[in-house]
């Protein structure tokens, strides 16, 4: 049966008021390791602080560790706070590495006013703004201007010192000093199941264009290609706004061959899609109705990908898409008979004896975020035989994974206070027996 919910993530086991965006994954040596926003003024989206918390367990979710920090913004009030959202965890067998790939934001920067621009100059040095003057980041810390050296330096965590003495922070807006006001892609990885992390690195001059906006992965997981001609690439989705007003929200992927040294970014899920007869929708301009953002992305038995989308279509449905090149591109984009409304959905595979078998789980009213249901898959996502209910009621994100046991994971947002984040497991089983499917026929 489905377990008790406990709330893995709440202001009893950490330091924030508010927690969203989960994130879980399974290591080699049996650990799960789960991940979400600490979000310390209010639950909102940035602009606020969000820094990214961890939580482990070493036996299959019965118990679990204190609440721990990843990555620690900076700032003390919602407005001038930078923040780390959306995590996408992903595990890779054979560095035994964690990867965490987060959207971050400096203060007064979220969704909405992001402005285009990867945050860098044509020499890779990352642009700092005063006022109306720009400034370049050097690898030794120091700020120069179009004239050379300035008295400016900026240490790990942004703070500005002039000549020794601090002035500002470029991350909370303090003295005036400010990141290019655009998102950047982070990611930061682990070699001890989550234990400890490495200093994040912005991979935004791999991955995004000057035309870009918004950048931000996931959220959930990422996968690592197990067959075909891509065997052995690290997988992440992302989505991207190619403007922010009127809002414009595209689905990709991005992409490592090299066990997470260096990403590429794959083409727009449902780019070449035809609307109103000859018009086609691009990834530059999208209409409000054909927007896709959040997804999460399944390997099918010869190495091709699919994807299961977000999106802003009328029928209130799950779009899916095919990429037989490991990302580079998507085709057949199209809904299929699974109800969501307008909000991230979850999906992995997992083993069912000796068959495999896909999980996607979402809020399936077509309305509102409730309504959590769990769904069990034996065509990689074109049926779905079985469906149990996870939650009634409000139920907004999740991610999965499958303990070295066997049971199934699951971390969920279920309230829209979003004051935690709740952990239950159950078996493949237990949704067959639950079936709602069957219930209704």
């Amino acid at each position: 049966m489905i377990s008790e919910p406990y709330a893995l993530f709440s202001s009893k086991r950490g330091p924030a008021g508010n927690y969203r965006i989960p994130s879980i994954i399974t290591t080699g040596r049996g650990t799960l390791v789960a991940c979400a926003d600490a979000r310390y003024f209010t639950c909102s989206d940035n602009p606020n602080r969000i820094d990214k918390a961890v939580c482990r367990s070493f036996d299959n979710g019965r118990t679990w560790e204190n609440v721990s920090i990843a990555v620690a913004e900076e700032g003390e009030s919602m407005q001038f706070s930078s923040a780390a959202i959306d995590p996408c965890l992903l595990y890779d067998d054979e560095s035994d590495k964690i990867f965490m790939i987060y959207s971050h934001t400096p203060a007064g920067v979220g969704i909405l006013n992001s402005r285009r621009g990867t945050g860098f100059d044509g020499q890779g040095r990352q642009i700092i703004v005063r006022g109306n003057k720009k400034y370049f980041l050097s690898n030794d810390g120091r700020l120069l201007d179009k004239n050379g050296t300035t008295p400016y330096t900026v240490s790990e965590n942004g703070d500005v010192f002039e000549n020794g003495n601090k002035i500002g922070n470029v991350k909370t807006l303090e003295g005036g000093f400010t990141e290019y006001r655009t998102s950047y892609l982070y990611i930061c990885e682990s070699s001890d199941d989550g234990a400890t992390w490495s200093e994040p690195v912005c991979i935004s001059r791999q991955v995004k264009e000057d035309y870009m906006c918004f950048i931000g992965c996931g959220p959930g997981v990422g996968i690592k290609i197990k067959h075909g001609a891509h065997k052995g690439r690290l997988v992440v989705p992302i989505y991207f706004t190619p403007r922010f007003w009127p809002l414009m929200e595209c689905t990709a992927c991005i992409y490592s061959d090299d066990g997470g040294k260096t990403w590429k970014r794959g083409g727009a899920a449902g780019e070449n899609r035809k609307r109103l007869g000859l018009f086609r929708v691009g990834h530059r301009f999208i209409a409000d109705g054909e927007r896709t953002s959040e997804s999460q992305i399944i390997e099918l038995p010869d190495g091709s990908l699919k994807v299961f989308v977000r999106n802003h279509a009328s029928c209130r449905k799950v779009a899916v898409a095919e990429s037989r090149d490991g990302g580079e591109s998507w085709q057949g984009y199209r809904h299929i008979d699974v109800p969501q409304c307008i909000c991230q959905i979850s999906a992995i595979n997992v083993t069912d004896g000796e068959k495999e078998a896909t999980l996607l789980l979402n809020a399936s009213d077509p309305k509102k975020r409730e309504h959590g249901v769990i769904r069990l898959s034996y065509d990689y996502g074109e049926t779905f035989p079985y469906a149990a209910v996870i939650k009634e009621g409000e139920f907004v994100y999740s991610s999965m994974c499958q303990a070295k046991d066997g049971t199934i994971c699951v971390l969920y947002e279920g309230s829209t206070k979003h004051e935690t984040v709740d952990f239950v497991t159950l078996t493949v089983e237990d949704i067959k027996k639950n079936n709602i499917n069957k219930q209704e026929g």
